[in-house]
């Protein structure tokens, strides 16, 4: 095949990585939202005080939730949800194929489709973990940043100030998309692309500003989120690296996966998973020997292989000494982050592209003499390897990530409480949702699990909703402040003593999901006194008899709400910064240069 150069050189790599991703998602791009364990997303969400990070409990949703509900103020959540998802899957493939530019055809389509065709998106997508793949759209453009800096000699940012303040704010929506993002940049970027001690300064502060919020509400979480020993050791646990469906841990975390959950494992089997070991093992041992090449390709290799090294250790340690990791969440605040450590898996696809490209082109120059139609059958073989090796993953994992409808009693939720609120003259009621789980499989979702959707469907009214995951039977315990009360009161003997005891809690209505899959759930937390205010199959919406108490809303510390404010100002002048670099880089382009004016047409003496 001859290799193209100009403007289209990337566009057929770019087509493949574009079939890719929408083979891999199917039906996630259907009407509708995708809901699967931590992806709860809703047509509208609300604008709200836990979006800033004034929570209780660990600040998982900021600043995604925000930054979501400001855009789907300009485009619905649904449409918006599907450019996420098939944004960040072109991102990854897009990069990842030019960070291999000039090797061989079939390596740079090999790039393309195993960036978006591999466990570890496999897991991500079906656990819902949306910011972690915006995240890993952005990891292979911070790489082409450092080595642009590397190769143009330049030792300041000024250059890429256009991009990378932008790349920083997507990649981190979340604290563990924030810390991929984080060690990317301070090593493609900084140690990669060769800055001078001020310019890495800078670059630290950039990143600091990008994680800012999450930061920040973290620490203002304080000792609320940080668990007991024994509570986090068991967390951790829970939580680390495991090999599913007979697959060895060990085999599971060489492969780009090891979820914890098993019900959302990468699809394939224990044959598959050794291929994908081999695969991903040979591809960074391809790497090794361009640690002897010249300073610029070595520098880059060392880069690839270290950030490799970090998603491997990180997960590694998860499964072989998870008492590191109670031992961060006990005494470290915001150390739990770092529980499920697969998620840094991410780290490890670019080196892992990089060596495929390696060896692909190796074996390209051995088979130079084999016939034409030979080498193209071996180049459609090398390029298809990740689906062979992951077939489970097409269609969105066969269907697992359809796109759902939500119903309308679900859509009428904050109205519906709204009305009669101002009806029984309540300010900010405070609603209860039951089951009291923090995660369910809902009728709507087809009986897929997905985190309890009602807290972002009702916006900033009060709402009590469990945060104890279960994970194999086992509670691995809440972060919230009120868990235990509202248990306490859901297990009183009668139904009198549970709604005073809830209406003492300052609850005014029970959310109450419906459906044969939550029926137990619910009959289990026994009846209450109550007026039905609306009944639908879906959900039934309750008022307490007697209600709860009003429930004035807190104010915010002044010292916590100036620290957010900075914050969020600091996050948000990242865009800002970007388009300001920009703006002066078209200026300067368009400045005549000294003495261009003046110099007038060449003439013969």
């Amino acid at each position: 095949m001859v290799r193209r150069t100009g403007r289209w050189a990337d566009a057929p790599y770019d087509a493949v990585v574009l079939l890719s991703a929408v083979v891999v998602l199917g039906p996630a791009l259907g009407v509708g939202l995708v809901l699967g364990y931590d992806m709860v997303w809703v047509p509208d969400l609300a604008v709200t005080r836990e979006g800033w990070g004034l929570a209780d409990g660990v600040p998982r949703a900021v600043p995604s939730d925000q930054v979501v509900a400001l855009l789907d103020e300009v485009v619905p959540g649904a449409l918006l949800q599907k450019l996420v998802l098939l944004g960040s899957l072109v991102a990854a493939g897009a990069g990842l194929h030019r960070l291999v530019r000039t090797a061989p055809a079939a390596a740079r389509a090999l790039a393309a489709v195993v960036a978006v065709w591999n466990p570890f998106v496999a897991e991500r997508l079906a656990i819902g973990h949306w910011p972690l793949l915006v995240a890993y759209g952005v990891l292979p453009w911070l790489l082409l940043v450092g080595r642009r800096l590397r190769t143009s000699g330049h030792t300041g940012l000024r250059p890429v100030l256009p991009v990378l303040p932008v790349l920083l704010a997507l990649g981190s929506l979340s604290a563990a998309a924030g810390l991929m993002t984080a060690l990317a940049a301070l090593v493609a970027v900084g140690v990669g692309g060769r800055l001078r001690r001020s310019a890495a300064w800078a670059l630290v502060a950039l990143v600091a500003a990008a994680n800012a919020p999450w930061v920040v509400a973290g620490a203002l979480a304080g000792g609320a989120t940080r668990a007991d020993a024994a509570t986090a050791r068991a967390a951790a646990e829970a939580f680390a690296a495991h090999g599913h469906d007979g697959v060895p841990t060990a085999v599971a975390v060489l492969g780009l996966g090891g979820v914890w959950n098993g019900e959302v494992a990468a699809p394939y089997d224990v044959v598959r998973a050794l291929l994908w070991a081999g695969l991903v093992l040979g591809a960074l041992g391809s790497l090794v020997p361009l640690l002897r090449a010249g300073s610029g390709r070595r520098r880059e290799t060392a880069v690839l292989l270290a950030l490799a090294g970090a998603g491997v250790a990180v997960a590694a340690q998860s499964w072989l000494f998870p008492q590191v990791g109670g031992a961060l969440a006990t005494y470290v605040p915001g150390g739990g982050v770092l529980r499920d450590a697969t998620r840094l898996q991410a780290l490890v696809v670019p080196g892992v592209v990089e060596g495929a490209a390696v060896a692909v082109a190796v074996g390209a120059r051995r088979l130079r003499a084999t016939a034409a139609p030979a080498r193209a059958v071996l180049g459609v073989a090398v390029v298809l390897a990740p689906v062979a090796l992951l077939p489970g993953l097409a269609w969105g994992r066969a269907g697992e990530l359809a796109a759902v409808r939500l119903p309308a009693a679900y859509a009428d939720l904050a109205a519906v409480v709204a009305a009669d609120a101002r009806a029984q003259g309540l300010a900010r009621p405070t609603v209860l949702s039951l089951p009291y789980a923090a995660f369910r499989a809902p009728d709507l979702n087809d009986g897929r699990t997905v985190l309890d959707p009602v807290p972002r469907l009702l916006g900033d009214v009060g709402v009590l909703a469990s945060d104890e995951l279960v994970v194999d039977g086992r509670a691995v315990g809440s972060e919230g402040s009120r868990t235990g009360d509202v248990l306490a009161a859901l297990g009183r003997p009668t139904a009198a003593d549970r709604t005073a005891a809830l209406a003492e809690l300052g609850v005014d209505y029970v959310v109450r999901a419906r459906g044969a899959d939550v029926d137990a759930a619910v009959a289990a937390t026994g009846p209450l006194d109550e007026v039905v205010v609306a009944d639908a199959p879906a959900l039934t919406v309750t008022r307490l008899v007697p209600g709860g108490a009003e429930t004035a809303v807190e104010p915010v510390p002044t010292w916590d709400a100036a620290w957010l404010a900075v914050a969020w100002t600091v996050y948000a002048s990242l865009p800002l910064l970007a388009l300001g670099a920009l703006s002066a880089q078209v200026r300067r382009a368009s400045r005549p240069r000294p003495g261009s004016a003046a110099r007038g047409p060449a003439t013969r003496p």
